[in-house]
Formats: structure tokens, sequence, C-alpha cells
């Protein structure tokens, strides 16, 4: 009986480490061992309507700035439906806010996926993915904001869509 359990867990184990990776966006393996890639943590994730309409990337370093950031992101919402603003250590942490601005159809997703530490500023790579043939026709305004390592005040965004083509 012990040796029919041992078996069924080493078995249970085996196809768990088969699973597919998370497929929440692409990461190849060099990526995953670049020594300038900084850790992150989600703060929040808003793949549609935010009151930001304008695609842009932006650093925030000091508590006003966040208050400020959230409610142009949450200025849709109910004063009892809005997120509290987190709290951050911002002698330890920045904070890095993307925006998609407008899009014309509902996306698959929207996210930072890297950042990079650089000698005078971060680079944040945010990338997006939407229906390859059209999708529901709806305006959306996607956000996502993360906490970082305070190693720089400033941060250029390079946004990549990676959309597949139609056929």
């Amino acid at each position: 009986m012990k040796t029919r359990f041992a078996a069924m867990i080493i078995g249970i184990f085996g196809l768990t480490s088969c699973t597919p990776p998370d497929s929440t966006g692409p990461k190849s393996p060099a990526e995953l061992t670049v020594p300038d890639r900084l850790p992150f943590q989600d703060i929040y994730s808003l793949q549609s309507f935010s009151g930001m309409d304008t695609k842009r990337g932006r650093i925030i370093t000091d508590s006003a700035a966040l208050r400020a950031a959230w409610d142009s992101v949450f200025v849709n919402y109910a004063v009892g439906q809005k997120p509290f603003v987190p709290a951050i250590d911002f002698k330890q942490n920045v904070v890095l806010l993307a925006s998609g601005g407008q899009t014309p159809t509902q996306l698959l997703w929207f996210r930072i996926t890297m950042v990079r530490e650089r000698p005078e500023h971060l680079a944040v790579l945010v990338e997006s993915e939407w229906p390859p043939c059209g999708g529901v026709p709806v305006t959306t305004t996607p956000v996502h904001i993360v906490t970082v390592p305070r190693v720089a005040t400033q941060a250029v965004f390079t946004f990549v869509d990676n959309t597949k083509t139609c056929s």
C-alpha cells in the first residue's frame, strides 16, 4: 500500500513538472537570466475602462504622485468601487505605470513584462496582444501598475504589440 501511494505521489509530481509554463507573456530562456533584469511586483492591472486615454509610461517616485495617478486611473469609478491607494515605501521602491491608451477592440492582454536597469534609467518593456482577426468592437483603456526596487528615478518605456496576423 505504501509503495502504491509513493508511486502515485511521484507520478503526480512528474505530471506537474511537464505542464506548460504560464502563457501570460513571452519569455525566452535568455530573458530569465539577464543580470540587469529587475524583479517587479504587480500592484494593479486593469484591462479596460481606466481613466488613462493616452498610451504612455510613467515612473512614480513619491506618494503624492501615486495618489494623483491613482485618481486618474480610477476616475470612472464610484467612490465605493475605487480600490485604495497601496502603501509603497518610496525610499526602497518606485512605481511604474503603463497605459495602453484608447484601443479599438477588446485586448487579450496588456502588461509590463520586463524591467531592466540601465546606467541612467529603467528600461521598461510593455507588451500587448489583440485578437488576430478582430474582436469585440469596444474602446478599452488598459493600465498595468507595478513596483520595482528604487535604482533609478527615470524610465524609458517600450511598447510592443504581439498580435499575430490574421490568416
